[in-house]
């Protein structure tokens, strides 16, 4: 029995030159965590990954001690399936309901170890993977946005911050982790037709967490307000809105913009 996760058969790390089974790596990730090219840590030692085989579930691995470290990079849409609970904030929207989840690894970057620098850029050709889970998302309108002083070319990196900041304080008020949840923010959602930001179990099916979120949403978001603005950063780090899971290197995030959007939202949350 797989017990490290669900959605398809575990990937096998295997030592290329011996063959030997090193671990496994849940389907889900393998896409992030074993890429071909990939910096793969096992047991406190760092393979370098020489071809992920997704026909048989295998990635290939060699002992490496390359001067970088490696970062997937991916685009992830989200499709509105259903809405199974609508609530009225002001003139925001508050939802819970179904979701597809579309999510395609594109490239990675190389990292120099000490100094974060990018080496560079290496693009992949993975297949997109579809999950369909349970949501919470939130909608705000241009009028509102318009009255809060935030403006089109911010409201990208104000979401993305939110977004960010709000899955790591829903582990307050659902037993999850940030890796069990995931997020999407997009400035005009076709399905919604107006700004969203979107949090979903990262489980098919759902797991309850984003419902918990839906339930107790004013803390969550209150909190989530609550740190990002205690935060002594001036422009936001991994206290506050960057996050270490982000598929698109964590940019744009706006701190300052993200404080103005949640501000705005919770301002016509029910008492």
């Amino acid at each position: 029995m797989d017990i490290r996760g669900s959605g398809g058969a575990p990937v096998r790390v295997v030592e290329a030159d011996t063959g030997r089974l090193l671990g496994t790596v849940d389907a889900a990730s393998a896409h992030t965590a074993v890429h071909t090219g990939a910096v793969h840590l096992h047991q406190g030692r760092s393979y370098l990954v020489r071809e992920l085989d997704l026909e048989e579930a295998v990635a290939l691995v060699e002992p490496a001690d390359p001067p970088y470290s490696t970062v997937a990079r991916d685009t992830t849409a989200i499709r509105v399936l259903g809405t199974d609970s609508e609530v009225k904030w002001g003139d925001a929207r508050l939802c819970f309901g179904s979701v597809e989840v579309t999510n395609q690894v594109v490239s990675y970057l190389k990292r120099r170890l000490v100094t974060g620098e990018i080496l560079g850029e290496t693009k992949l050709d993975l297949p997109p993977r579809t999950l369909r889970t349970r949501a919470v998302w939130w909608c705000v309108t241009e009028e509102q946005l318009d009255a809060a002083g935030l403006l089109p070319e911010e409201l990208p990196g104000a979401a993305h911050a939110a977004e960010h900041a709000s899955i790591g304080l829903l582990p307050l008020f659902a037993t999850c982790d940030r890796w069990d949840i995931g997020g999407v923010s997009v400035p005009l959602h076709p399905d919604t037709g107006l700004p969203t930001v979107f949090v979903y179990d990262g489980h098919p099916g759902g797991a309850g967490f984003a419902e918990r979120g839906f339930q107790r949403a004013r803390p969550w978001l209150s909190a989530t307000l609550a740190a990002i603005t205690a935060c002594e950063c001036e422009r936001g780090c991994p206290s506050c809105i960057q996050s270490p899971k982000c598929g698109n290197g964590n940019d744009p995030l706006d701190k300052a913009g993200s404080v103005g959007l949640l501000t705005l939202l919770l301002a016509g949350a029910p008492a």
